[in-house]
């Protein structure tokens, strides 16, 4: 019994001094499903988007990390063998919500009228592609963003911005 006890504080006396200087190199601040977002993944994108949108937050990029891992993850289910997540996100947004946009002719025109001086002297066949896109990419993006929250109702996410993640939950 005293053999146990001395050996106990003998790993004590070493351990604890070590642990005094232990640093936590990383951490989770969001689990999607069965993954998780690093602190550093995070840091990592933060910096790059500020670079571009200066004035961006942190939970803007950790909720656009978190949606795309819901977007990887869904597409993983369709496209099992596709290793690239960016061609497998543009595969499934082509798939589940490009394919059921029709822009119709009557649209652009509108689009059109509704916007000539922009278009300087250009005829409206001279612009009425680049139109179509325009109306496309906007209804790909209304129309994802509720796809997105359908994902999300039916995931588990969990932030843990401020902190780190309880041990038990």
């Amino acid at each position: 019994m005293k053999k146990s006890g001395i050996v106990f504080l003998a790993v004590l006396v070493f351990w604890a001094p070590a642990m005094a200087w232990a640093k936590v190199i990383d951490r989770t601040v969001a689990f999607v499903n069965n993954e998780a977002i690093l602190l550093s993944e995070l840091d990592a994108r933060y910096q790059k988007a500020k670079q571009i949108t200066p004035d961006i937050t942190r939970q803007q990029v950790l909720n656009t990390m978190i949606n795309r891992a819901l977007l990887v993850q869904a597409a993983k289910k369709i496209f099992p063998e596709t290793t690239d997540e960016d061609k497998l996100i543009r595969d499934y947004i082509d798939l589940k919500v490009r394919a059921f946009i029709k822009i119709s002719g009557q649209e652009v025109r509108d689009f059109y009228d509704g916007n000539r001086k922009n278009f300087g002297s250009a005829s409206f066949d001279q612009v009425k592609d680049r139109i179509e896109s325009l109306l496309e990419e906007q209804e790909v993006n209304r129309r994802l963003e509720s796809h997105i929250q359908a994902l999300r109702s039916k995931a588990w996410v969990e932030v843990f911005l401020e902190g780190p993640p309880p041990l038990f939950h």
